[in-house]
């Protein structure tokens, strides 16, 4: 199975997460930081692929 590729948008929100003062790009060049940005901006992508907001507009909460 392939891991997903995180966005621009959430590697963002991941990097609001991290709460550091390294600017972003800054942390993508070096490798374990990079790895570290990508697990949070996942978990990320997983969470915002289960809200629905069709779902939460019709309060049809299961």
């Amino acid at each position: 199975m392939t891991k997903i590729e995180p966005d621009r948008a959430a590697l963002e929100i991941a990097y609001g997460q991290l709460r550091t003062t390294r600017p972003l790009d800054e942390l993508l060049k070096v490798p374990n930081l990079k790895a570290t940005l990508y697990a949070v901006a996942r978990r990320h992508m997983k969470r915002r692929d289960r809200f629905d907001p069709k779902k939460m507009q019709a309060n049809d909460n299961d």
